[in-house]
């Protein structure tokens, strides 16, 4: 587990099954009309994704500044996620 950790493998793997994930919810709400719009989790969706990047990049030794700029990055979709909350769309 550890190997697949620092190889980036398993975020690789994770990070496809969370695009798998988003494309069948948003196709299925185009498709029938059911469940939540995408714009009610395709930023939560997002934010997770790059803090699971960010967390394979420190893994890595990346530079602190790339860290920081994921972690913004993260920060920005989970303000835009409170955003769509706030407004109820």
């Amino acid at each position: 587990m550890e190997s697949l950790l620092e190889s980036g493998l398993l975020i690789v793997l994770i990070s496809g099954l969370i695009a798998a994930e988003a494309l069948i919810l948003v196709r299925r709400y185009r498709i029938t009309g059911k469940g939540a719009p995408p714009s009610q989790y395709i930023f939560n969706l997002a934010a997770g994704g790059t803090l699971m990047w960010t967390v394979q990049l420190a893994l890595w030794d990346a530079p602190t500044g790339l860290l920081l700029a994921f972690l913004s990055l993260a920060g920005i979709f989970h303000l835009n996620e409170i955003k769509v909350f706030w407004r109820g769309d």
